[in-house]
């Protein structure tokens, strides 16, 4: 009797290593839904805050500066805004384009763009549509900039092959465009934006 019970394997024997592995597993769980929320609740400042400052741009020459310094200064490497709007034609800043200065290829590849699309890309292509040398394989988000009269295609670039890969999440990069193409509307069609254009282009020479 003795040496049967001694032979017998308790239950709690059995759960208990059962029970510590799912409790480890959720752990772990939990561990990473956590970080993906900080994540979010960084990427959403970030957003925000351009979003503010886009709000409260009134000169293409404060749009320039943010889509230069502010849309890539905490996450990405470089950023572009292409117009096809007629009314920007030959009024290009540092970073706000003619869509018409790319060349033909290139213009037909993003001129039809419909929804947010990330991917990795060759060196050649984030030199054209950059202008930046990199030596490397790269990713770009290419985000469609719509509102009443404006149209156009902001280009997002970072060095980081894996930054925007075709399956990260575009909510906040949709929402960046709309934004974006809300005060770009809001600055072209301002009566004097040719004017202050005019000042910006002679400060840059």
């Amino acid at each position: 009797m003795t040496r049967h019970r001694r032979n017998v394997v308790s239950l709690t024997d059995v759960r208990l290593p059962q029970l510590r592995a799912e409790i480890t597993d959720l752990r772990e769980r939990l561990q990473n839904v956590t970080e993906i929320f900080n994540e979010n609740e960084q990427s959403f400042k970030i957003i925000a805050d351009i979003a503010i400052a886009l709000q409260a741009s009134d000169t293409l020459e404060a749009l320039d500066d943010i889509v230069g310094g502010a849309m890539i200064e905490q996450s990405a490497d470089h950023a572009r805004f292409y117009v096809k709007t007629p009314k920007f034609h030959g009024r290009e800043t540092k970073n706000i384009r003619d869509i018409a200065s790319l060349d033909p290829t290139t213009k037909e590849s993003i001129s039809n763009l419909v929804a947010t699309k990330c991917e990795a890309c060759r060196s050649e292509t984030y030199r054209t549509l950059l202008d930046v040398e990199v030596e490397d394989t790269v990713s770009i988000a290419q985000i469609p900039v719509l509102h009443q009269s404006v149209s156009g295609i902001l280009i997002i670039g970072a060095e980081d092959p894996n930054f925007f890969s075709n399956n990260v999440g575009t909510l906040y990069l949709d929402f960046l465009g709309r934004t974006l193409a809300c005060a770009a509307s809001r600055i072209l069609n301002a009566p004097n934006v040719y004017a202050r254009a005019e000042r910006f282009d002679e400060r840059s020479l």
